[in-house]
């Protein structure tokens, strides 16, 4: 998936929606309040309205800014790396490193807004995507890879409703890659055609001219 340009937005602009992830997390949904956010800040309540007109606009913001920073630009990333093994890794790396919190407190306010709601299943569906698409590249069949991806996400949104450690939830997604025959032999089968292909672009650039500079050294006279 490629995401829309980020919109501008003034560093202002940004602290505030930081600081509303951060009390999310801290605080849960319950307290997510205009005030807390601008205790977080460190600011007054006329800086907050210098940059956004309404709690309802910041609001909208926050799940944009959420969506954009820990789904959109992660899976683009990821989706860059030139490795399809690589890419395993990273999508697990990125799993581990999501605000979890936040999310698990974004998920309860989801419950009782729709177009918080929406945002969230859009997040789920891009993201379950994308690891789908990183599963059939190293060479799973479609319907395996999108179960694989469901599981990994049961596994993602469960550790965010608990609240558990997350070396739990890293074994639990290492665990499938590390068991789950089809995977083994697919990372197996990936990792062969990277070092091939490493070893053809060898072949074909020939010797750097380092090489070409010692031949010429050791065939000189003393």
């Amino acid at each position: 998936m490629t995401s829309p340009p980020a919109p501008q937005t003034s560093p202002l602009h940004t602290r505030f929606l930081e600081a509303g992830m951060r009390v999310l997390a801290r605080d849960g949904y319950a307290g997510f309040k205009q005030s807390a956010v601008c205790t977080e800040t460190g600011l007054t309540t006329g800086a907050f309205y210098h940059s956004f007109p309404s709690w309802k606009s910041f609001e909208r913001d926050l799940i944009d800014y959420w969506r954009r920073e820990s789904t959109e630009r992660l899976v683009d990333w990821v989706e860059s790396l030139p490795s399809p093994h690589g890419r395993i890794d990273a999508l697990i790396e990125v799993a581990l490193n999501l605000p979890h919190r936040t999310e698990a407190a974004i998920r309860v306010w989801a419950a009782g807004t729709p177009e918080v709601a929406e945002a969230v299943t859009q997040v789920d569906d891009d993201r379950t995507a994308a690891v789908t698409r990183a599963f059939e590249e190293i060479g799973i069949d479609a319907q395996r890879a999108a179960r694989l991806a469901g599981s990994s996400m049961l596994m993602l949104i469960g550790h965010e409703a608990s609240g558990g450690d997350v070396a739990l939830l890293e074994w639990s997604m290492r665990h499938t890659l590390e068991t789950d025959p089809h995977v083994i032999a697919a990372l197996a089968a990936a990792d062969r055609d990277s070092a091939t292909d490493r070893k053809s672009a060898d072949v074909h650039e020939g010797p750097g001219p380092g090489a070409a500079i010692a031949g010429q050294s050791a065939s000189s006279p003393e």
